[in-house]
């Protein structure tokens, strides 16, 4: 009989090497892939929880239909070790004289035209919130900071909103404008996430903030309290500084103080011009705002007929000083 040839021992159980090598190989991908999803997973939820912001307590100031201001707070798990220099005292007349002179600054490209600035406040916003600010200012605790926001009418179902923040940290005053009159509808989910924290900014202030003259400017810089992908503007002011520059110019609504005719000890404030405030100015604010208004205005005219009269005397003087000094012939 013929014998079967011999077979190697174990040859028919021994897979293939290139199959074992193949399913090796597709057993590291998986791995591999399951590792990147998750560390791409984990990405996400660190960047989400970066950029969410700490849950906020409130203590209401003063809140009407068209306007809030409150004193805003990080629950105390999240509180940071900073404490502002709170409460502090200020009076409507030196805010004003600084808000209303806040302006943003549009960005532009190097080919790209100028374009004018913004106020950030018109005398209406101040009007209506400064008394509640510096209330604010003065119930405030050194882990509070004022927070407000503007609305106003922009259209058939639009809002033009303006939000912020200040606290005064030391002795200096940061200025934070996250919204700007930007147009939201009532109902919009911005809108009311603005109200639930006034520090958050939809899509940036709309420029830069800024304050003339700027070298009471220390800095400016990004805030991201509001935990969005915008952040809000922050300006820190040299307040001593700036204040006693405007009285020192006397180009400022600030009131300086004089004193009291036949009663010494006390003072009542002044206006630029020198002239004494009535009582009936100082019970009102609008008033008093509205009379420095047109004192300023003055001034500005004034001025500008100085400013016709040199350009008369110009026109009125032949030749240059070199030919004005030569003897006649």
């Amino acid at each position: 009989m013929l014998e079967k040839p011999a077979t190697r021992k174990g040859a028919l159980s021994r897979p293939p090497v290139s199959g074992f090598l193949r399913a090796r190989s597709f057993g590291a991908n998986v791995l591999h892939a399951n590792l990147f999803h998750s560390c791409v997973g984990l990405i996400i939820l660190l960047l989400a929880s970066a950029c969410a912001a700490p849950p906020i307590q409130t203590r209401p100031i003063q809140a009407e239909a068209t306007w809030f201001v409150r004193l805003d707070s990080v629950v105390p798990s999240e509180r940071p070790s900073v404490q502002y220099q709170h409460p502090a005292h200020w009076n409507e007349q030196d805010l004003f004289a600084i808000l209303s002179r806040l302006f943003l600054e549009q960005r532009v490209g190097m080919m790209d035209e100028p374009k004018p600035v913004r106020d950030v406040f018109s005398v209406e916003d101040l009007q209506q919130i400064l008394p509640s600010v510096t209330a604010a200012f003065q119930q405030a605790l050194p882990h509070e900071w004022v927070a407000f926001a503007v609305i106003r009418k922009g259209g058939i179902e639009d809002s033009l909103v303006t939000s912020g923040g200040l606290f005064q940290e030391a002795h200096r005053l940061h200025i934070v404008i996250a919204n700007h009159r930007t147009p939201l509808t009532k109902h919009s989910p911005e809108l009311a996430k603005i109200q639930s924290n006034p520090l958050y900014s939809v899509h940036g202030s709309g420029g830069v903030l800024n304050i003339e003259p700027r070298r009471y400017v220390l800095a400016m810089k990004a805030n991201w309290s509001g935990g969005h992908r915008a952040s809000a503007n922050e300006m820190i002011l040299d307040y001593d500084g700036y204040l006693a520059h405007l009285r020192l110019t006397d180009r400022s609504p600030v009131t300086q103080q004089a004193p009291y005719p036949g009663q010494p000890g006390e003072t009542r404030p002044v206006q630029p011009n020198g002239s004494s405030l009535s009582d009936d100015t100082l019970s009102d604010p609008s008033t008093m705002i509205s009379r420095l208004e047109r004192e300023i205005q003055q001034l500005k005219g004034q001025l500008a007929d100085k400013e016709r009269q040199v350009e008369q005397l110009k026109r009125d003087t032949p030749g240059s000083p070199q030919e004005r000094l030569a003897p006649a012939r």
